[in-house]
């Protein structure tokens, strides 16, 4: 163990120490050159998986298509775990088709709604048109 003096107060402490037991000081560690040599691997940015789909398809399949839905949410569970495995042309495909399938979910969806509200229409004028006639 090798000794330093505090930058601060100026006593003598341990090389070890990350604060001057003295003064309180926080002490910079020193680095060795040895440390920096022995360092094989280069310090890279991680990327990050595609999008997983998987919020919006539990969404599409609790409000909008069920068995679509489904197929979305199989397809976005894919994702990470392709993705972390290195399967990374796997977990973008798997990412595509859970997009495509939860917006087709999605919109089936929209178009039963719109169905929905056109019957309901057709009905409504219906009983009107026949309540005159009677």
């Amino acid at each position: 163990m090798a000794f330093i003096n505090c930058p601060e107060c100026n006593a003598t402490i341990s090389s070890k120490a990350t604060t001057c037991p003295h003064c309180g000081a926080p002490i910079a560690p020193e680095i060795d050159n040895e440390q920096i040599q022995n360092q094989s691997q280069p310090t890279t940015i991680k990327e990050m998986p595609p999008k997983t789909w998987l919020l919006e398809s539990i969404l599409a399949t609790l409000f909008c298509c069920l068995p679509f839905g489904i197929v979305g949410i199989v397809y976005a569970s894919r994702v990470e775990s392709n993705w972390y495995a290195g399967n990374r042309e796997l977990a973008m495909s798997s990412s595509r088709t859970a997009k495509t399938w939860t917006l087709v979910s999605f919109a089936c969806g929209i178009l039963s709604i719109i169905i929905t509200i056109i019957a309901w229409a057709f009905g409504l004028m219906a009983g009107i048109l026949g309540g005159m006639n009677a």
